[in-house]
């Protein structure tokens, strides 16, 4: 083959090149299929012959089902869906965002069912990652997902799925709701049989232990314990065979659960039972077996309806994506339906009353009303015409409008929150990594244990019967169900209900953060002012027109995404004045420079723009509510105008302010424009500590000093240009501006845009913390308590699965008390 033809098919590489290092050689290929298949045939005991690898059957059978082009119109399909894929398919699985995946791997996103508590998810997540060919694998409770990155030429995804269903687990594929249901209703079923069952192995085990009153005979007891062990045996393989399956596989991979404490205890209680019933006697322990089973099934089905209520805003939050657009074409003026996937940025569609937005646009004809609350908090309906963004996940009220699509999938603002959401939910605080690590542990500390409890009690006397009772009742009422369950509920309900308010959380730790908070420090221009600034005047220096200073200016900023560029843009654009043609640009911390006419002009503030040796002050003010900024640009270090813009601050700015110092929060205002500007906005507001001219190193530096006085600071600002002071802060804060939400450098975002959202979050960070506390005190309590009893022989091992729902229903109750509450 040539350097520039496929190693595979032999096509030319016209549209693109894919390399890859084979046996220390370097081949090219002219897709990802070439290449994959090139992988598979080198492994295949088809090929008997590298040379002749055409020959194959598995050859043919890939370029008969489009795997591998045929000829270069197959090519240029291929390359064109390949593009599509490449952004679903290299996202990596920690922190969500799209790059280049130079491995060759394929991801699988896979929804888990009947998984417990967290140590399900590790269990599932270390098989997973032991299988040949999984480069990459994570399992988290809170999401009920499975998501891997695999080798395709060395596992295939049937292989994936067996290993994890083999453990016990039900599969399903992200999205598909309605087989999540039909699990629901299984497990509701197994439930109600293995119910009934154990409530007549338990009536008639009450006949039979009458024996140990009065004499009863071997018919008798024969005639009453063979129903009772027909019922144990359905008990145990229909109602228990998932989670006895569980705990084997947890076993044999050395990764023990919670099933497998109640397994081996139900386990023991039936075979021990099962010995004594052959030999006559009356020692039958089949109710106690049949019960732990029973009464773990209904602690699972609470514990999913628990989850699935505190699941419920951020299920129809995932829900706003719609499957279906009406896509308008030359070919179909009043719009046919497609599948969203189909929708590229450039297309046309029409959305009307009662349907979702399916992507970020611009409006070009029509008119609607929209509920945007879903993404922003905020219940007022919002009016769209001509001109007028629309963001992907709004719901059309009233109306219909014909949009331009702007942006499609992830990188649209739904897009991009339902990815930070996901990361968010599946991320772990330090404090729940450290549980997470003892839960390890903890089942083969309690095994040990239990086993050390029968074995002492036969070796200081106790009957047999007694010793095995005693081990059974410390392996069941120490499962660590509730400590499993203890953060992740509390940590879902926090996120959701932040969401409910249209907050959206990146980082799980924020609601930790948050509490300890004592400082707050917020940036003035898009923040506590609506940051949208207008051009209103251009004062120039003798010899400069307006509208060549506009020209000058739009063509430095024509790539900038600062509120003062979109301002100088809108001006040019309504003006009607051409953007000059600027090179050589450099982005400088106080402004843009870049070459006009074979001139160096600058633009920022005034020691960038005109010099150094010239006088300071930089911002004026017209009234208390409207403030005018001036922004300066300068022709070879020369003076050449000045353009002034104008800002109104916030109408809840005020209120904020009062009700975070009546919390003794210590509150500053910090601001890259002119010192008597920032002060002016202070002293409008309330605030005495107010400072300007701040580059964003010293705002910074501004954070550091507080920090190093021991503070615990929340930075609130647009989390793009305020990044570096952002990232110095224990608590960063951004205001979100409509722009560029993915780059945003915060902990949290406030979708609203009102800085007085932190009035919502605040109080509810606390009440999330409160209920982690909680149910960790009420799980480590109970443990700690129960294990000695149960040691003891004061316990039964009905009393002990009694007392383990108990403990986890009490942890669910007090999660579900904080949603209740909202």
């Amino acid at each position: 083959m040539s350097e520039s033809t496929c190693h595979l098919c032999g096509l030319p590489l016209r549209f693109s090149a894919v390399a890859q290092a084979i046996d220390d050689q370097s081949l090219r290929f002219c897709c990802q299929g070439c290449r994959m298949v090139y992988s598979m045939l080198l492994e295949s005991a088809q090929v008997k012959d590298p040379t002749r690898f055409k020959e194959t059957d598995l050859y043919r059978q890939c370029v008969a089902a489009g795997v591998i082009p045929a000829n270069e119109g197959d090519l240029q399909r291929i390359n064109a869906r390949e593009k599509q894929e490449t952004q679903a398919n290299a996202k990596p699985i920690a922190d969500g965002e799209t790059v280049p995946d130079p491995s060759g791997t394929l991801a699988l996103d896979l929804m888990v069912e009947g998984m417990w508590c967290t140590a399900c998810a590790w269990v599932i997540e270390k098989t997973v990652s032991r299988l040949n060919g999984v480069q990459a694998a994570s399992c988290h409770f809170s999401t009920d997902r499975l998501r891997c990155r695999y080798r395709p030429d060395r596992v295939a995804p049937d292989q994936i799925r067996k290993s994890v269903t083999r453990l016990g687990y039900g599969l399903r594929e992200s999205g598909a709701a309605n087989v999540g249901q039909r699990a629901h209703r299984r497990e509701l079923i197994r439930l109600i049989i293995a119910g009934l069952l154990s409530a007549n192995v338990m009536m008639l085990s009450w006949a039979l232990y009458a024996g140990f009153f009065t004499r009863l005979s071997s018919d008798a007891i024969s005639k009453i314990s063979l129903p009772i062990v027909l019922m144990a045996v359905v008990v145990l393989v229909y109602g228990g065979g998932p989670m006895l399956r569980k705990a084997w596989f947890g076993l044999i991979h050395r990764a023990p659960g919670m099933e497998t404490l109640v397994g081996m205890a139900a386990g023991c209680a039936f075979v021990f039972s099962l010995y004594n019933w052959l030999t006559g006697s009356i020692h039958l322990y089949f109710d106690t077996a049949c019960m732990l089973i029973t009464l773990v099934l209904l602690g699972k089905i609470l514990e999913q309806q628990a989850k699935s209520r505190v699941r419920r805003d951020l299920d129809s939050f995932f829900a706003l994506q719609p499957t279906k657009v009406r896509l308008i074409t030359d070919a179909s003026p009043a719009g046919r339906y497609v599948a969203v996937g189909q929708l590229a940025a450039g297309d046309r569609f029409a959305v009307a009353s009662d349907e979702i937005v399916p992507a970020d646009g611009r409006v070009e004809s029509g008119a609607a009303t929209l509920d945007e609350s879903s993404l922003t908090g905020e219940p007022r309906p919002v009016g769209v015409r001509t001109g007028d963004p629309v963001k992907s996940g709004a719901r059309v009220i009233d109306g219909r409008v014909t949009a331009r699509v702007e942006k499609v999938g992830g990188d649209t603002v739904l897009g991009q929150m339902i990815a930070i959401m996901t990361r968010s939910l599946e991320q772990k605080s330090a404090f729940e990594g450290r549980t997470d690590r003892l839960l390890r542990w903890f089942v083969p500390v309690i095994t040990t244990l239990a086993v050390g409890t029968g074995v002492y009690g036969v070796m200081v006397g106790l009957p047999i019967n007694t010793a095995m009772v005693r081990a059974v009742t410390v392996m069941v009422i120490s499962c660590p169900c509730a400590l499993g369950v203890a953060i992740p509920m509390a940590r879902l309900a926090g996120i959701s209900l932040a969401a409910r308010r249209g907050i959206l959380v990146r980082e799980i730790e924020s609601f930790e953060r948050a509490d300890s908070i004592d400082s707050v420090v917020f940036d003035k221009t898009g923040t506590l002012t609506h940051g949208r600034w207008r051009l209103i005047q251009i004062e120039c220096q003798p010899g400069f027109q307006p509208t060549t200073i506009a020209a000058w200016a739009a063509g430095l900023e024509q790539s900038s995404d600062h509120e003062i560029a979109r301002a100088i843009n809108a001006y040019v654009r309504n003006q009607a004045i051409t953007p000059a043609v600027a090179t050589d640009i450099i982005v400088h911390p106080d402004g843009v420079q870049g070459r006009l006419d074979d001139k160096i002009v600058r633009i920022g503030n005034r020691g960038l723009a005109w010099g150094k040796g010239l006088p300071a002050g930089d911002l004026t003010e017209e009234s208390q509510e409207t403030l005018t900024s001036r922004v300066f640009l300068g022709v070879d270090n020369r003076p050449a105008a000045t353009l002034i813009f104008g800002d109104t601050i916030r109408p809840t700015v005020a209120s904020m302010v009062g009700a975070l110092k009546r919390t003794s929060r210590d509150i500053h205002l910090v601001s890259g424009d002119g010192d008597a500007a920032a002060r002016e906005v202070g002293r409008t507001i309330g605030l005495k500590q107010a400072r300007g001219g701040l580059s964003p190193s010293d705002k910074a530096n501004y954070i550091d000093a507080l920090m190093v006085q021991g503070r615990q600071v929340a930075m609130v600002g647009d989390g793009i240009n305020d990044a570096a002071a952002m990232a110095r802060a224990h608590l960063a804060v951004a205001v979100h501006s409509g722009q560029g939400l993915a780059r945003e450098a915060a902990h949290i975002t406030l979708m609203r845009g009102d800085p007085a959202q932190l009035l919502d979050f605040f109080p509810l960070s606390r009440r999330v913390n409160r209920k982690v506390a909680q149910n960790l005190w009420c799980a480590w309590i109970y443990n700690l308590i129960s294990i000695p009893i149960a040691m003891s022989g004061l316990l039964t091992p009905l009393v002990a699965a009694t007392a383990m729902l108990l403990s986890s229903l009490t942890v669910i109750g007090n999660t579900l008390r904080l949603v209740r509450r909202d």
